[in-house]
């Protein structure tokens, strides 16, 4: 799985000011984009239906716990629309098995804050504009096309852009330390869940085809 493709995150969007929450995340988890970036690549992209079902899988595994996370800590307008029940919908139509959730995502306490709850939903919803580019190069492919083309209501998904729309208002204004602190901090938690998730996911999904 990967959150969004190599800096899939910023490929649109007004530019903005390095002195701003955005900028800040950017910068932080840099190192840990680039760790999910190539767990997800090694698990073969999206090049066989298999290789897709297993970048669903580790969707799946991913963000139920931190979709949970923030409907739990997050107020309503920052906890992004779930997408979990779409990328359940396109495993089923892929034949491949009921995902299961991932490990437990639990974020140290500092983390509960309305800037905590900032940095885990930019995460999720800067993934929807990776996703986009990954639909795009399906299409390309060919992949899409026909009675036997690939589902693709998760990565198709039209919520979570708007969503982003309405969190950038948030994003691209200036913030505190602590309120830097407190997002970056949950924003690399979410990644590192997702990198702890790839390969158990990865590996069941890949046995399941062998069987």
């Amino acid at each position: 799985m990967r959150l969004a493709l190599k800096r899939g995150m910023e490929t649109i969007g007004i530019p903005a000011s390095t002195d701003n929450l955005r900028a800040h995340l950017r910068a932080e988890t840099a190192g840990a984009h680039d760790i999910l970036d190539r767990s997800m690549r090694s698990l073969g992209g999206w090049t066989s239906r298999t290789d897709y079902a297993a970048f669903l899988a580790l969707q799946y595994a991913g963000r139920a716990p931190v979709e949970a996370w923030l409907s739990d800590h997050a107020p309503s307008r920052l906890q992004p629309p779930p997408q979990c029940s779409l990328i359940v919908r396109d495993l089923a139509a892929l034949g491949a098995p009921q995902p299961a959730a991932g490990l437990p995502f639990a974020p140290a306490a500092q983390r509960h804050s309305e800037a905590g709850a900032i940095g885990a939903a930019w995460v999720l919803a800067g993934s929807a504009l990776g996703n986009r580019t990954i639909l795009k190069e399906l299409d390309r492919s060919g992949r899409l096309k026909g009675s036997a083309g690939w589902p693709h209501g998760f990565l198709g998904d039209q919520t979570m852009l708007a969503f982003w729309q309405g969190l950038r208002r948030d994003l691209e204004r200036p913030a505190s330390p602590s309120d830097v602190e407190s997002a970056s901090s949950a924003a690399k938690a979410v990644f590192d869940h997702f990198i702890r998730c790839a390969q158990p996911v990865g590996e069941a999904v890949r046995e399941g085809a062998r069987a």
